[in-house]
Order: C-alpha cells, then structure tokens, then sequence
C-alpha cells in the first residue's frame, strides 16, 4: 500500500514537470498539511493560510521542489520538498530583518548530532560527492528511519558507547543482525531487536544488548536502508 501510494506520488509529479496543472493541484492538496507543519516547524510559531505570508512563500517553494526533484533518486519527495521550503524560508527571514541564529544553527547541530551518535569521521574528510544538501536531505531521512523505531536522532550521542571495545562489539553485533534476513524482519515488523538471537549469535549478555538497542538500530538502519547508504562513509565499522 505505501509502495502503491509513493508511485502514485512520483506519477503526478512527473505530470506536473510535464505541464499537467490538475496533477500539480493535486500535489498541493495532498500536501497542504505538510507544506503548514514545516512552515510552523521552521517559523517556531503556528501560522494560518489566511494570515501569514511565511506560508505563501512556502507554497512557492513547494512548487519548486515539484518541478527540480529527480523521481529517480532514493530519497523522499517530502524529505526534498522539506528543505526547500527550509531553505526559501530562511531567505525570507533574511531578506525581512526576521532572521534568528537559532534557525541557521539547526541544520549543523542534527549534523554534529549525527556524526557524535555514529562515530563519525570528520564532515571535512567526507566525500566531496556528497554536498551539503544532499546530506541535509539524508539526514532528514534518517530522523524518519529512526523515528519508526522510536528513536530522536538528537539521542545518538548520549547513546553511543564511550568505550572502544563496547562500541566495536555493537558494530559487530548490528552486521551480524543485517547478515541474517529473518533477524532483520523481526526488527522491522516488531520495531525490536531479536535479543534472544542475537545472544546467540554474538556471544553478549541480555543486558548488553538491550542497554545498546538504540545504537545497535540506529546503524542497522544505515546498512538495511538503500536510501542511506551514503551515511555508511560516516561509520568506522570494523573490517
């Protein structure tokens, strides 16, 4: 059904890049709930269609993301669409005297966020393939991923191990859950880890595992996801 309802979504938009009018109001429709939500997000203050201009802009933004996003690309139209609108808001804000440090400083926080919660490398010894919007777009994913699992992507840090070993042993143990498809599709339908197998598997105590659950799902995400592959290069996981 959400397969059905994605392709449904890339139809119309490729529609409206061809000159359909209805698909792209139809779009618009769809997403007029989520088009208010980032605004709101992004402005830190509930807006109204009849009232702010900040929506206005957004709507705009909206149809850019319509027009420039690749149908072919793994990652979302709502996570393109999103930043877009992010983006064209922030201009606003600066273009009107409006702009605030907090909203500029947010996209870098989930960023370092990220890379602490995964042990990442540095951002200035990543791939130069991989600009700085499309990062912003992976992460957004990533939050979406995490989220599933009930996991805030701001929670990384603090869950990631301080030891070397825990951490290289929970590397381990989240390759050995990937290796395993019906492990992975226990992880997937219950939003768990298979603790019982993975005791098995791994060697580690029950408490072990379930002390590291969030770091273990916030890297099995990385690996099960096509779509975040890219975040892979942020992973020192051993060989």
């Amino acid at each position: 059904m959400i397969n059905l309802w994605i392709s449904n979504i890339k139809q119309l938009i490729l529609n409206a890049q061809n000159g359909d009018e209805f698909s792209r109001e139809k779009l618009i429709k769809k997403h007029r709930n989520f088009i208010a939500k980032v605004s709101s997000v992004t402005c830190g203050r509930y807006l109204t269609w009849e009232n702010d201009e900040e929506l206005s802009i957004a709507l705009i933004a909206f149809n850019e993301s319509i027009d420039a996003f690749d149908t072919e690309e793994s990652i979302k139209f709502t996570s393109f669409a999103q930043t877009v609108i992010k983006r064209r808001l922030i201009d606003y804000f600066r273009s009107q005297g409006k702009y605030r440090n907090e909203i500029l400083s947010s996209s870098s926080k989930e960023t370092d966020e990220l890379e602490s919660g995964i042990n990442a490398q540095s951002i200035s010894n990543y791939d130069d393939s991989i600009t700085q919007e499309n990062l912003a777009l992976l992460i957004d994913e990533y939050k979406t991923q995490l989220a599933e699992y009930s996991i805030d992507i701001h929670d990384l840090p603090k869950v990631s191990p301080k030891h070397r070993d825990t951490r290289e042993s929970l590397m381990k143990t989240a390759q050995t859950l990937v290796k395993n498809q019906e492990m992975v599709n226990y992880l997937r339908k219950y939003g768990q880890l298979p603790v019982k197998q993975l005791c098995q598997e791994t060697g580690l105590s029950r408490k072990v595992l379930e002390r590291g659950r969030k770091y273990i799902i916030s890297l099995v995400v990385i690996l099960i996801e096509p779509s975040l592959s890219p975040l892979k290069k942020f992973s020192n996981f051993p060989r």
